[in-house]
């Protein structure tokens, strides 16, 4: 039991690791392009084959170790008993009472039913601005062309 807790938790430590330097790998790469393009080369690229390709290789080792072990607990039929329960957690059964209770008590109050009158209020008098603007115009021209289109007239 203690094995497989451990086996699960290195797993998702390397899958968090290969997010994260994948998630570093792409802002790397694009601040390295926005700082050569502020600089005056407009027409440096910022993602290239290359470049990608390379911090692609750079990270292969930590990559394939995640992919490794994801499958290693395939095959083993490694995998978490209490995935599919819900929490039993009393205390925060106890906090999920509370505050459903509360917003029960919000709806009795009524702010609730205020806020949505004035989004709908909001909403209505920005959809008549649109349509003054005209707005309607375009988006049933736009609306015509695409129709039009797709069926194969236009």
């Amino acid at each position: 039991m203690i094995r497989r807790k451990a086996f699960l938790i290195v797993q998702a430590l390397f899958c968090a690791l290969t997010a994260g330097l994948l998630a570093a790998g792409a802002l790397s790469l694009y601040f390295d392009g926005a700082a050569k393009q502020a600089a005056g080369d407009l027409f440096y690229p910022m993602f290239t084959r290359e470049k990608a390709g390379a911090w692609l290789l750079s990270i292969l080792p930590v990559f394939l170790c995640s992919l490794g072990l994801t499958a290693a607990g395939l095959l083993l039929g490694i995998r978490d008993e209490n995935a599919d329960k819900p929490p039993r957690d009393e205390k925060l059964l106890r906090a999920f009472s509370r505050v459903r209770e509360k917003a029960v008590r919000q709806r009795a109050d009524g702010k609730i039913l205020i806020l949505r009158t004035a989004v709908l209020v909001i909403s209505l008098m920005l959809i008549a601005a649109g349509i003054l603007n005209g707005g309607l115009e375009d988006v049933l021209s736009k609306g015509i062309a695409i129709c039009t289109e797709c069926v194969g007239l236009g």
